[in-house]
């Protein structure tokens, strides 16, 4: 009977332990799926986040390829008539202006105006001498800038050039004057008259060389151009005119004196006169261009 109840005691015990056995490899064999289950999903998303590092990296260089590069500050591209810039400026020619426009990246199209004026009298040899100096003209030139800088060449056409000298005299009575080595005394009843005149060409090619440019390239709206060179007017014209009465010192007035308009020496000497000073002319073929200006682009 107390073998029967030991025994009984022992298989009890034997089949709890085997539970327990049981359950305790179902828990291991849980906690050991759950741990191969999360390192499985770490590592899938750690080579899903690897993969879409990767695909960002392959988009940001495409997008880099297709944008265009950050702006430097200077366009990559210059549409004709798209900007416009004007100056002011001074120089041998008087005060002016030039409006200028882009026609590619090193060339521009530049039109403008000078203006100048200056009068003056004064007595020579005892004739009332006055002088009127007057410069007018339009320009139009093709700025080429050969290294894509400041510096530029510019072929360019003047046109109406209203360029001119004009000056009066009035000879007083007695008073000498002097045509081709001929003296003329002018008359005391009619005193003698004169006027003269230089005129140029009215369209004239030149050519010029600078700084600055009055439409940049870069961001800056402002310049200070500078210009240097000249256009050619070709041979100016002396023009001179006499009204009056002439007398001839060696004779007495009553017979020596007579309208200059019907004195044939007096026209043939006046003649030679103005030949011989348009030949000094012909070194005021070629008119000097210098400015320095403040331009704007807008």
């Amino acid at each position: 009977m107390k073998s029967r109840i030991l025994g009984t005691a022992i298989l009890t015990m034997l089949l709890f332990d085997n539970s327990g056995l049981s359950q305790s490899l179902s828990g291991r064999r849980a906690a050991y799926s759950a741990s191969t289950s999360d390192a499985s999903f770490q590592s899938l998303h750690a080579f899903s986040s690897s993969r879409d590092r990767a695909a960002d990296a392959d988009s940001a260089a495409a997008t880099s390829a297709i944008l265009p590069a950050p702006s430097t500050g200077i366009p990559q591209a210059i549409r004709p008539f798209s900007r416009i810039g004007i100056d002011s400026h001074v120089g041998l020619g008087g005060v002016g202006f030039d409006v200028a426009t882009p026609l590619s990246r090193k060339f521009n199209l530049r039109a403008g105006s000078d203006f100048f004026s200056y009068s003056t009298s004064f007595q020579e040899q005892g004739a009332n001498v006055a002088i009127d100096f007057r410069l007018r003209s339009g320009h139009a030139s093709l700025d080429w800038f050969p290294f894509g800088g400041r510096f530029r060449l510019s072929p360019q056409v003047v046109f109406a050039n209203n360029n001119r000298m004009q000056a009066t005299a009035v000879i007083p009575p007695g008073s000498t004057v002097t045509l081709n080595g001929q003296d003329y005394v002018s008359s005391a009843t009619d005193p003698l008259h004169g006027s003269g005149s230089v005129d140029f060409r009215r369209t004239s090619p030149g050519f010029t060389l600078g700084f600055g440019n009055i439409v940049p390239r870069k961001r800056s709206h402002i310049s200070i151009p500078t210009e240097l060179g000249f256009y050619y007017v070709g041979q100016p014209g002396l023009k001179v005119n006499f009204s009056g009465s002439a007398c001839d010192p060696t004779l007495p007035p009553a017979i020596g004196c007579q309208p200059v308009m019907q004195d044939a020496g007096f026209q043939k000497n006046l003649a030679a006169f103005i030949a011989r000073n348009n030949n000094n002319l012909s070194y005021a073929s070629f008119f000097p261009v210098l400015s320095v200006g403040f331009g704007y682009m807008f």
